[in-house]
């Protein structure tokens, strides 16, 4: 288990909830529709109660699906631990070291080219520029303490290891 020096909650914006939770609600209002079709309140004439017996399963579903991958993709937290910035999500976590690290910094915008994106906030978005890799880019709640934990861990790491070069290295 590595030290954490700082850890910090993702932020969700309302805006982002919302959207997120828009199909969750769509297939289940889809699903108790096509089950009380099945109940006989003729609510889509031109289905069967058979068809719509299989509709309302799928369509439950697939709004428990689409919960499940929200919860294994959307990141819980952020770390700073001595090697490197820990993205955390529900089921596994994703180590960044240091090594590949050329600077963290505060942005702002919704689109990013060459990057992967957890842009779950307007105002508190960070980018992490990775040599020779993709941007991450992600929103911890508390953008600021941790981007001053982030830089101070990043300058203490360039500092102690000798074989960390220039931003030409790797």
């Amino acid at each position: 288990m590595d030290l954490v020096l700082f850890e910090s909650k993702i932020k969700y914006d309302t805006w982002f909830k919302f959207i997120l939770i828009l199909p969750v609600l769509l297939f289940v209002i889809l699903g108790v529709l096509f089950f009380l079709d099945t109940r006989g309140q003729e609510i889509f004439p031109d289905q069967s109660a058979e068809e719509s017996g299989q509709a309302w399963a799928i369509m439950l579903a697939a709004g428990f699906l689409m919960l499940a991958i929200f919860w294994l993709v959307l990141p819980k937290s952020i770390a700073v631990i001595p090697e490197g910035i820990v993205l955390r999500f529900r089921a596994f976590s994703w180590k960044i070291p240091f090594e590949t690290i050329s600077s963290v910094q505060p942005v702002s915008g919704i689109f990013v080219f060459w990057g992967h994106s957890w842009i779950t906030s307007f105002s508190h978005q960070i980018e992490i520029i990775r040599r020779g890799r993709l941007k991450i880019r992600i929103c911890p709640d508390n953008r600021r303490q941790f981007l001053e934990q982030a830089q101070i861990a990043l300058s203490d790491w360039k500092r102690t290891h000798t074989a960390w070069k220039a931003p030409g290295y790797l």
